[in-house]
């Protein structure tokens, strides 16, 4: 049987089953993160949030995905194809974003192409686990209940084509499912095994919470799905789910706090985001039932992927075992990070707050981080 324990430091993708590397797209997103500081007034909130997402996040989750997915099935080769998807995605996302923006029939271009693409993903995923050696990793599971959560938000915008009078609640499960469910249960999974792995200490029950919880995870998804679009008390027992997954993965730190301190600027990175994901989730407590994006992009997205990249970015460009050059790289992409989180959370109370200026301590830290990727990729010939 596979083992539940699995780190991203010294796992990666056999070289014959090794899957383009995610690292272009992780500057795409960056670029799309900025948009939403740069055309903060000359386009739409919606848009923007379609940037940011659509084509920032969407095809950066997606890459991923399909890049540790030989990890967590111990299988073979990874066809080509399975590289495509993610610039297909993002071509969906920028379709989207046009639609948003324009001319609304071309939703009916992007979310199709994007739900091919999803449920595409979602197929070798499953196919992979069956023919995996012994059972796959648990995160895995995770990374396909994201999907099926992007499949059905985009069957719900998919569905106003059809009841456009329908189209308030529709864009609201369309939200909520791709906001919680496929970024949302993307992200816990991963910091189950990446907390870890950049903290440098053994978390033998990581595994174990990632089998077990994951059913109270995606209950939090679509109860808070529910609520919000019913108006009921379904909101807050989604939100009682997710305490209780919450709770879990926050328990095992509690005693490394230190030791996540004293680690990279990743760590920290990524500590600021889950505290930032707590915050989304309850600001359905105070808000109109739905999550704030501003706290959703600023405390939680920005930082996770910030200190994802910081941790990730040396994996992808020196795959295979640990190597002195990926250290370095990973100690100096960790760089400023509390300065970057401190300006993230002001940015985002700022937004919340309705301060326009908020978007510019946002974008600050997007911009240093982009700078130090393209700095650091050009010295080693990675960008």
């Amino acid at each position: 049987m596979m083992r539940d324990t699995i780190s991203f430091s010294s796992v990666s993708p056999p070289p014959k089953s090794r899957p383009a590397s995610p690292a272009p797209l992780a500057v795409t997103a960056l670029l799309a993160f900025l948009c939403f500081v740069g055309w903060s007034t000359a386009w739409p909130t919606a848009v923007l949030v379609h940037l940011v997402l659509a084509v920032g996040a969407l095809p950066l989750i997606l890459a991923s995905m399909g890049y540790f997915t030989p990890v967590l099935t111990r299988s073979g080769a990874v066809p080509g194809r399975v590289n495509l998807l993610p610039l297909l995605a993002m071509a969906a996302g920028g379709l989207g974003s046009m639609a948003v923006a324009g001319p609304f029939w071309l939703v009916g271009v992007a979310a199709p192409l994007a739900w091919l693409v999803a449920a595409a993903l979602l197929w070798w995923m499953s196919r992979r686990a069956a023919r995996a050696l012994g059972s796959p990793h648990p995160g895995l599971l995770w990374y396909q209940a994201a999907l099926v959560c992007l499949l059905l938000g985009l069957s719900a915008i998919l569905a106003t084509l059809v009841w456009p009078e329908q189209w308030g609640l529709l864009r609201t499960l369309h939200r909520h499912l791709n906001l919680l469910g496929l970024v949302g249960l993307t992200a816990i999974g991963t910091l189950q095994v990446l907390l870890p792995t950049v903290g440098g200490y053994p978390d033998p029950q990581a595994g174990a919470r990632l089998h077990q919880d994951l059913k109270y995870a995606l209950a939090g998804v679509l109860l808070m799905t529910a609520g919000t679009v019913l108006g009921s008390w379904l909101g807050w027992l989604g939100l009682g789910a997710w305490t209780w997954v919450l709770g879990r993965l926050l328990r095992p730190l509690s005693g490394q706090v230190g030791r996540l301190w004293q680690a990279n600027g990743a760590a920290l990175s990524l500590l600021a985001a889950l505290g930032g994901f707590v915050l989304s989730l309850l600001s359905i407590t105070w808000g109109e039932g739905s999550v704030a994006l501003p706290l959703f992009l600023a405390l939680f997205l920005f930082p996770l992927v910030a200190g994802a990249l910081a941790h990730l970015l040396p994996l992808w460009w020196w795959p295979g075992l640990p190597t002195p050059q990926r250290h370095t790289a990973q100690q100096q992409l960790g760089r400023w990070a509390l300065l970057r989180v401190g300006l993230s959370w002001l940015g985002g109370g700022a937004l919340l707050a309705g301060a326009e200026w908020g978007v510019y301590p946002v974008a600050t830290p997007m911009l240093l981080l982009l700078g130090q990727v393209v700095w650091l990729g050009r010295q080693r010939g990675n960008v």
